[in-house]
């Protein structure tokens, strides 16, 4: 799958405040909305809590509350609502919005594994939602990614051979050389030691690192 960059942001990207219904707490949630779009959500989050306080089981008020939490970037906090708004809702596509904003919100945190099932939840609620259509995908490639890549290291990493005395002591020559400045002279000396001892490429990368400043210093 070719990934769109340009729709990347919609993983930085959180679901609107909610509006709640004509009861306790809708002029504070109004104003919380207002704040919230405005970007000042300490003032918005004061609002929500205050609309909280008329009325404390609204998962409305919850999910509102959350959203100002990502947004200041607490997201354990956020992701602690998130998670009880998805459990407290009857409504379907409500439910659908917290499930994708609790994806994000685990993303930020770098939870890729974690966000998938959120995603999932929020298909299954809403069909027709394109953007967790696509960071469902986009974090399963980021995941294949990131597992391609381990196995690459590991497997570099066994592939990496065990250095011999022989070639520990020669390390330690050339080192001894580098810190007098004889830096094409300890390159020499590790490259002519690969080629009696094949354990010597253990340090191909101090090796590298000899013929790099080798060359500069040649300059």
């Amino acid at each position: 799958m070719k990934l769109n960059l340009n729709k990347i942001l919609i993983l930085l990207y959180i679901s609107a405040p909610a509006l709640i219904a004509q009861t306790a707490g809708r002029s504070q949630v109004l104003e919380g909305n207002k704040l919230f779009t405005e970007e000042k959500y300490d003032e918005a989050n004061n609002a929500y809590r205050d609309a909280q306080l008329d009325n404390p089981t609204s998962p409305v008020i919850d999910y509102n509350i959350a959203n100002t939490l990502h947004e200041k970037k607490k997201y354990e906090e956020a992701i602690e609502l998130f998670n009880k708004v998805t459990k407290n809702s009857d409504d379907p596509l409500f439910q659908s919005q917290a499930y994708y904003n609790l994806a994000n919100t685990l993303y930020r945190l770098n939870k890729l594994q974690e966000a998938i099932p959120a995603y999932t939840e929020a298909l299954k609620l809403n069909p027709d939602d394109e953007d967790a259509k696509y960071n469902l995908e986009f974090v399963r490639a980021k995941l294949k990614q990131h597992s391609e890549k381990q196995e690459q290291d590991q497997q570099q990493k066994q592939e990496q051979p065990k250095p011999s005395d022989y070639a520990k002591k020669l390390k330690e020559r050339a080192e001894k050389l580098a810190t007098e400045f004889k830096y094409s002279e300890a390159h020499e000396l590790m490259t002519k030691g690969l080629k009696v001892d094949k354990t010597v490429a253990a340090f191909q990368q101090f090796i590298d690192r000899l013929g790099t400043i080798s060359e500069i210093d040649a300059l």
